[in-house]
């Protein structure tokens, strides 16, 4: 039929071949020239600016903006060297990069969770040392003639490629058939992959919600509370107006408590601090920006823009809090009945 006609390639032998396995090789040899011109990109990375910036930065601004670069490139030398050994024996990688996987998923997960920092401190670098300044232009002659890229770029390189393995693998995994000898491989591979994103974007998240409670943290006058806590994340922030007498006041919210601050010259002091554990939140209906919270002690009239949004917010992250302790009292519960 016509659409069997269209997914085959006839070569001059008279030899047949489904087109899917043509588009497959196509991905594999996609794969390895990629993968050859990453490792190079790498490469020029710590020749032009690892290996030199070693005696410019401070060795903690150093650590911060390259972090674990280095194991990385080697990890991407490593599998260049033995993709290119396994694809000139044949179309099966799945096991190799099963195999490595689990270095990759350590390497990835270290470097996403640190690339806001590293960009930081590629920021702060490049307003104070006059040495990074004076280094970064004179390499702009080599990137107007293409002899380099810019550090960003190099930076983000690591991230680049995993979403290009991403891509590449999966779009390789739907051309290859399940009766294929790389299939299962390539299928375990592909999971893995899935598996290490999202593993390495929750670290990534979490890193920048525990450095957003430090920044909270180091904002208070007095240090009155201690907020951060293993257990604590950050939800929520926004400038509100309390009670009757119409006060300026700043409101976080955590997922097990919500803090109320007031300006003090550059820091914040704090007003109250109510745990969710007993706080109620409810609409005044017949006005148009307020809400309502009530603790076990207090009543507390909120005016925002954002009301409903407010309501939504501290709705939500009560009923989270109390999920979590249904969660954590289900063993207690059971060993009770039994």
């Amino acid at each position: 039929n016509v659409r069997r006609m269209q997914t085959q390639t006839v070569v001059d032998s008279g030899t047949v071949f489904d087109g899917s396995a043509v588009n497959r090789q196509k991905l594999l040899d996609e794969l390895l020239s990629s993968e050859k011109a990453h490792v190079q990109a790498l490469d020029s990375l710590m020749e032009n600016y690892v290996e030199p910036l070693r005696f410019v930065l401070p060795l903690n601004r150093y650590q911060e903006i390259f972090s674990n670069v280095e194991l990385i490139r080697n990890w991407n030398a490593t599998f260049l060297r033995h993709l290119e050994a396994h694809l000139s024996c044949g179309d099966t990688f799945g096991d190799l990069f099963l195999e490595m996987s689990p270095l990759l998923r350590q390497l990835y997960t270290q470097y996403n969770e640190n690339y806001q920092n590293a960009m930081k401190a590629y920021e702060n670098c490049r307003k104070k040392s006059k040495l990074f300044i004076t280094f970064l232009e004179r390499k702009q002659k080599d990137i107007s003639e293409n002899k380099t890229k810019d550090l960003l770029s190099y930076l983000y390189l690591p991230i680049q490629r995993i979403i290009a393995y991403h891509s590449l693998l999966k779009n390789i995994l739907h051309l290859t058939p399940p009766d294929h000898p790389d299939y299962d491989h390539l299928s375990n591979a592909y999971q893995s992959l899935v598996e290490t994103q999202y593993h390495a974007n929750h670290r990534a998240q979490q890193r920048k919600n525990i450095d957003k409670i430090i920044e909270i943290q180091n904002s208070l006058l007095g240090q009155d509370a201690q907020l951060i806590l293993p257990h604590r994340r950050y939800v929520y922030e926004g400038e509100v107006i309390l009670g009757k007498n119409l006060k300026d006041r700043y409101i976080y919210l955590f997922n097990d408590l919500l803090l109320c601050t007031k300006k003090k010259g550059k820091f914040l002091k704090i007003d109250f601090i109510e745990p969710l554990e007993t706080l109620k939140v409810a609409d005044v209906k017949e006005e148009f920006r307020q809400f309502r919270l009530q603790s076990s002690s207090n009543e507390y009239i909120i005016m925002a823009e954002d009301k409903q949004h407010w309501i939504k917010t501290i709705s939500g992250a009560i009923k989270a809090l109390k999920s979590g302790w249904i969660l954590n009292l289900l063993p207690f519960l059971y060993s009770i009945a039994s």
